[in-house]
């Protein structure tokens, strides 16, 4: 049943403290869970994905990193850091091929800030009630296996120079430990199961096509299964240019996309996926870099592309962090309350 509603719907993952006090009304740093809940309910956020059941740490200094364990480092990001991970099990192309494998989603530290456990997925739908949905995404559904475990020099490495023995020692694994992950997602009384992999970079795929169509899309296609089975809607999410793969994606029954742009080119989203569901359309560039005044023409410029679209919801793929300065993102929220992704009197402060 898909039409046009008066509150168009919206996603954004909040990380400003600022943008988060003017709406909430709140200290973010001392009421952290309560004031994202108001600044999701006055925004007009519908598609939540961080629920806070504590405070919040301070955060890291900009600038700051901090080892955080297993290879991984953290930095500033806004109320809550970032972590990226700099160091990896193996060494050498000879340590991986000699080395047995073993995949630990819960060892991994994503964006997603908690494990996958259905019960704590609901416990957080619940705290969100008729907020909004709250959704789990599953950070590596198969290609980013590869990048979170090993690295890029050796995962690229290995699955160019020997793709059939990379695919049987690595990637075999990687997707039947996913296949329980999605088994388990598709289980949450949710209509949507969200899955990430950056199959590409700013500049395109990073192999060719065809190690796509043998390595990975197939290997899809059978991931969604225990979601289709239970009727439920599979939206892939990825940064890079995944234009060249766009066609591809969708034959795999994927059934919308959350697509970094300008990194993916938006007209080319919404021609493959204007039938489903397509969540983003603003640059986060934009909203750190531009003026108030541009940044309303960008929001407007979307909206007019859009606006027939019902299962559009206007996001910032790169995230609401703290770097972006608060008058551009009043300005942001005020123009999409004018468009109705936000109520009028959205600011509280």
């Amino acid at each position: 049943d898909r039409k046009i509603t008066e509150k168009r719907p919206s996603k954004e993952t909040l990380n400003h403290p600022e943008l988060i006090r003017i709406a909430s009304g709140l200290d973010p740093f001392l009421d952290t869970k309560h004031a994202y809940l108001k600044a999701y309910k006055n925004l007009g956020i519908d598609i939540i994905n961080r629920v806070p059941d504590e405070n919040a740490p301070s955060p890291l200094k900009q600038g700051e990193t901090k080892a955080i364990g297993n290879g991984y480092v953290s930095a500033y990001l806004g109320l809550y850091d970032t972590a990226f991970r700099v160091d990896f099990p193996f060494k050498s192309l000879d340590d991986f091929w000699s080395s047995n494998i073993s995949l630990d989603y819960n060892a991994l530290i994503t964006p997603v800030p908690h494990r996958l456990d259905k019960d704590e997925i609901e416990h957080k739908m619940d705290i969100v009630g008729e907020i909004g949905l709250y959704y789990y995404m599953l950070y590596t559904t198969l290609f980013m296996w590869g990048v979170e475990y090993l690295g890029w020099e050796i995962f690229l490495t290995a699955a160019a120079l020997d793709p059939e023995r990379f695919n049987e020692k690595f990637l075999m694994k990687a997707f039947y430990n996913s296949y329980d992950l999605i088994e388990v997602l598709s289980k949450v009384n949710s209509p949507f199961v969200f899955c990430h992999d950056d199959l590409a970079d700013a500049r395109g795929p990073v192999f060719n096509p065809s190690w796509y169509e043998k390595y990975i899309f197939p290997k899809y296609i059978e991931l969604w299964k225990p979601a289709k089975k239970r009727k439920k809607q599979i939206v892939f999410v990825a940064d890079g240019n995944m234009g060249p793969l766009l066609s591809d994606l969708k034959d795999t029954g994927v059934d919308g996309v959350m697509l970094e742009n300008p990194a993916t080119d938006f007209g080319s989203i919404l021609r493959y996926f204007s039938d489903g569901i397509i969540i983003g359309g603003i640059e986060t560039s934009i909203l750190a870099r531009g003026k108030p005044e541009e940044i309303k023409r960008h929001v407007r410029d979307v909206h007019e592309k859009v606006k027939d679209i019902p299962g559009y919801v206007m996001s910032t793929p790169g995230g609401i962090h703290g770097q972006i300065p608060i008058a551009n993102l009043i300005a942001y929220f005020d123009t999409r309350a004018e468009l109705g992704y936000t109520p009028v009197n959205w600011r509280v402060i």
